[in-house]
C-alpha cells in the first residue's frame, strides 16, 4: 500500500528531450524547481509520483517520414535520468506514464506542427512492432537490471503502459477525436508484448492506467502480466460505479487495484443522490478502508482544476495508509 500522487508533468509531452516545437525545457533545466517539490512531497510523507513521459509524441521521440517510432531524441533519456536522481535522492519512486491515450486521437495543427494523429502505432501490427522494437525495448534495456543505466531502475515504482485505454478502446468508452476505436483485443496484444519486454529486461513492475471502475476487470488477466491495476475515479455515476459504494473485494480482481487518481479537491455535492461533498482527504482513507492499495490525488502541481493537493492532505493520506497497515505514523509528524 503506498500513498502517491500524480506530479503530473512540468510541460505536458515536453519534459524529457525537444519538442515538435523545437523547444528544449526538459527536467534538467527544471532541476531545482523539481528538487524543491521532490523535498516537499517527502516531507508530506508520499512514496510513489505518477509522472507523464511521452505523452502524445509531441516531444521526446523520433518520427520517420512515414509517421513511424524512431527511436530518442537528443536529450530525451537524459531528461529521465535527471528524473530518476531526482527521485532517488529524494527517497520517492516513480511511475513513469509512457504515453496518454492522446497518442491516437485524430491529428491536429498547433503552433505550425502536428500534434498527435499516431493511431497506427497501436491499433497496427506494423505500428505496435516499430513501437516495441524503437522505443519500448531499448527504454526498458536501459533501465533493467543489466541495463547501462540499472542503478537508476530502483526509482521505478512501476511502468504504467498507457493513461486511460478506456478513451480509445472500442468495447469501452471511446473519445470522439479518435478516427476508429481500437478493439480490445488488438491493443492487448500491445499490452502483452510491453509487459514481457519489462520481464524479459529486468526492468521492473508493470501496470495500466484505466480511467473506469467499471472496465478494471478487463486487464486483469495473468496474460497481460500486470503486477496492479489502476483506476481513476473521478466522481461520474452516470458512467461508473461511485468509489465509496465499491469495495476493492466486489471487482472480484485477483491482483491488488491502486486508484490512481483521483480529485486533489474532493468530490463536489451530488443533491440528485444525496450525496455529500467529499474532500481528498476521506476519498483516500475510504479507498484503503474499502481494500483498494493507496489513493493517489491529481494532481500536486494543479495543472487542472482538480489541484494543487493541500500539504497537509498529503499528510493525512499518508497517515491514513500507515493507519491501515498499523504503522506508527508519528515518525512523520
Amino acid at each position: 500500500m503506498t500513498a502517491g500522487v500524480n506530479y503530473p508533468w512540468r510541460r505536458y509531452g515536453g519534459d524529457f528531450g525537444p519538442t515538435i516545437w523545437g523547444t528544449t525545457h526538459g527536467v534538467r533545466a527544471d532541476h531545482a524547481a523539481i528538487a524543491g517539490d521532490f523535498a516537499a512531497m517527502a516531507a508530506a510523507g508520499v512514496d510513489v509520483v505518477r509522472w507523464f513521459l511521452f505523452t502524445d509524441a509531441r516531444g521526446g521521440l523520433r518520427v520517420d517520414a512515414q509517421g513511424w517510432p524512431a527511436g530518442f531524441l537528443d536529450g530525451a533519456l537524459d531528461d529521465l535520468d535527471a528524473l530518476f536522481t531526482l527521485a532517488l535522492d529524494a527517497g520517492l519512486r516513480v511511475v513513469p506514464v509512457l504515453f496518454d491515450h492522446t497518442l491516437v486521437f485524430a491529428p491536429t495543427e498547433t503552433g505550425g506542427a502536428r500534434v498527435g494523429g499516431h493511431y497506427a502505432w497501436l491499433a497496427d501490427p506494423e505500428g505496435q512492432a516499430r513501437l516495441l522494437e524503437c522505443v519500448i525495448t531499448p527504454l526498458f534495456a536501459r533501465y533493467g537490471a543489466r541495463g547501462s543505466h540499472g542503478h537508476l531502475g530502483p526509482a521505478v515504482f512501476a511502468w504504467d503502459l498507457l493513461n486511460e485505454p478506456d478513451w480509445i478502446v472500442a468495447e469501452h468508452h471511446p473519445n470522439r477525436r479518435v478516427p476508429a476505436p481500437v478493439p480490445f483485443d488488438v491493443l492487448a496484444a500491445w499490452v502483452r508484448a510491453a509487459s514481457a519486454t519489462v520481464r524479459e529486461q529486468r526492468a521492473g513492475a508493470v501496470t495500466i492506467g484505466n480511467a473506469r471502475l467499471r472496465f478494471v476487470s478487463w486487464w486483469d488477466d495473468p496474460a497481460f502480466g500486470l503486477d496492479f491495476l489502476q483506476a481513476h475515479t473521478y466522481y461520474d455515476p452516470d458512467h461508473d460505479f461511485d468509489l465509496l459504494a465499491t469495495p476493492a473485494g466486489a471487482l472480484g480482481l485477483t491482483r491488488p487495484i491502486v486508484i490512481g487518481e483521483c480529485s486533489a479537491r474532493g468530490d463536489a455535492e451530488d443533491l440528485s443522490r444525496h450525496r455529500p461533498a467529499i474532500s481528498a482527504v476521506r476519498l483516500a482513507e475510504e479507498a484503503v478502508a474499502l481494500g483498494y492499495a493507496g489513493a493517489w490525488p491529481w494532481s500536486w502541481r494543479g495543472v487542472d482544476t482538480h489541484g494543487p493537493l493541500v500539504h497537509d492532505d498529503a499528510r493525512r493520506i499518508r497517515a491514513a495508509v500507515d493507519a491501515r497497515l498499523g504503522r506508527d505514523t508519528t515518525r512523520r509528524a
